[in-house]
């Protein structure tokens, strides 16, 4: 029997390609076996012109008509009734008229399973009124025998209305520890249920591990594997994806490509949009360790972008909060946590432009702009005695942890350890060498007195190594000093 006081929903959030919707399909298919699946509906952003949002609850309407004749009658003396529910659109008269005020007459025997599978992919899934709104607020209204499952990429705006409705959702994330460990031996079973034995059992545990908990992307290899190019074995194919040259050797990865270009084409489809997306991922991917949106954020107010002028601090944001099925942290609440791409193959997607198209990435413009905002930083920040301290004397060692991270922030030393790294990789120009210059005239001793603070000293004779090779190549030594 049903339970009426458990939670009438389930959401299950994952990363694109993470399998949601296999789970989804197996659950429908094993409901289905005991004949208590009552509606399936699969949102498809490549449909939106065909398959409008509303359609979910009509399907759900038509699909209990089809199962329970009383219900079906009883919709259409009410179709008779009003007529303008034929051709309605909206959720509220759909959801009141032809699905509560029916259920309170019409008595249904047994659980009621709905599976609503990528809510994502709706085009209604933005702001506080979508869909994802509507449903959160309405399913307490459906009778104690409902149960609804839903399946999304994490999406900020899904993830902020949903959780407001905890005491009618359980909420599982497939990127959490304990369920991605269970991923990976789904992937593994996955694998040795389509590989050769003997294929499986010599190269099986890397390919999982290469997977990164992505199904897509062991789906892919398998594939490849299975059906080798011209000349190939399966073990040249298997040692060139682990190698990471899989392209190299003929592999197909235009659905990894497509799963990630539909994602990015569903929210920067205008092109100052698209700048600006590919200016802030620039940022996350060029980075040497990961940055969080705060440290983004103030980074980008020391660099002029194409996208403006880098004194609005809500582009960050704006542009990453939507990509939490890609992205690590982005739809937090801390905006504290490092930010970095949940999959290797989404990194390689952008950075190569015949994969990505208008999505590409260029590093080089990344490291150009990461330098100026490092150096911009360090020029404003820097001071004598940058911790306050009372005395000259004090050693290191003895300096609060807490007074260091009041005075020297997370952002600061990530640009006084890495200026260097992202310097070495573009060319000597001349407002870089005014930057530079100043720094080593105005702020040189208080930059090593930061890396000594915090115990990185040692970073300064390769910083210094890494200067004189990049004064050199572009002739500058002469106007730095």
């Amino acid at each position: 029997m049903t339970n009426p006081d458990s939670k009438r929903g389930l959401v299950l959030f994952g990363q694109a390609g993470t399998g949601k919707s296999s789970i989804a399909y197996e659950i429908a298919q094993r409901f289905r076996v005991m004949n208590r699946l009552t509606s399936h509906f699969t949102f498809l952003r490549a449909e939106q012109t065909k398959r409008k949002d509303y359609h979910l609850l009509t399907t759900i309407v038509h699909d209990l008509s089809k199962r329970y004749p009383s219900f079906k009658i009883a919709l259409g003396n009410v179709i008779r009734g009003d007529k303008s529910l034929r051709t309605a659109q909206q959720y509220d008269p759909l959801f009141e008229s032809m699905l509560l005020q029916l259920l309170k007459d019409v008595h249904i025997v047994g659980p009621v399973l709905i599976i609503i599978d990528g809510l994502d992919e709706s085009g209604d899934v933005t702001g506080p009124k979508g869909l994802h709104t509507f449903l959160a607020e309405h399913i307490a209204q459906l009778p104690a025998n409902f149960r609804i499952l839903i399946t999304s990429r994490p999406e900020v705006d899904i993830v902020n209305h949903i959780s407001k409705f905890q005491t009618e959702f359980d909420i599982v994330r497939k990127y959490d520890h304990i369920l991605s460990a269970s991923t990976d031996d789904d992937i593994r079973h996955f694998l040795q249920a389509r590989l050769p034995q003997n294929t499986f059992e010599k190269y099986g545990a890397e390919l999982a591990k290469k997977a990164e908990g992505l199904f897509q992307w062991a789906a892919v290899a398998c594939g490849f594997i299975i059906s080798p190019p011209g000349g190939l074995t399966k073990n040249d194919c298997v040692r060139a994806l682990l190698a990471g040259r899989a392209e190299h050797v003929g592999v197909d990865l235009s659905p990894l490509n497509e799963l990630y270009k539909g994602v990015l084409e569903g929210y920067y489809n205008v092109d100052i949009v698209r700048r600006r997306f590919q200016s802030v991922i620039g940022h996350v991917l060029a980075a040497f360790e990961p940055l969080s949106i705060q440290s983004l954020t103030t980074l980008r107010r020391y660099s002029a972008h194409d996208d403006g002028d880098g004194d609005d601090d809500d582009e960050v944001l704006a542009i990453l909060s939507r990509l939490g099925s890609l992205l690590s942290n982005v739809t937090s609440t801390d905006q504290t946590l490092p930010i970095f791409p949940l999959h290797a193959s989404f990194r390689d997607f952008l950075t190569k432009e015949q994969s990505s198209g208008p999505f590409y990435v260029d590093l080089g413009e990344a490291h150009s702009q990461l330098v100026r905002s490092c150096l911009g930083l360090m020029l404003g920040n820097l001071k004598f005695n940058i911790c306050e301290l009372p005395s000259s004397y004090y050693t290191n060692d003895k300096i609060d942890g807490a007074l260091i991270e009041k005075h020297i922030s997370s952002t600061l030393f990530y640009a006084c350890c890495f200026w260097d790294d992202h310097l070495e990789r573009i060319k000597c120009s001349g407002d870089l060498l005014v930057q530079v210059r100043s720094l080593f005239y105005d702020k040189f001793l208080f930059w090593l007195e930061v890396l000594s603070i915090k115990g990185s000293v040692g970073l300064a004779i390769p910083a210094l190594s890494s200067l004189n090779v990049w004064l050199t190549s572009g002739q500058g030594i002469e106007v730095f000093f």
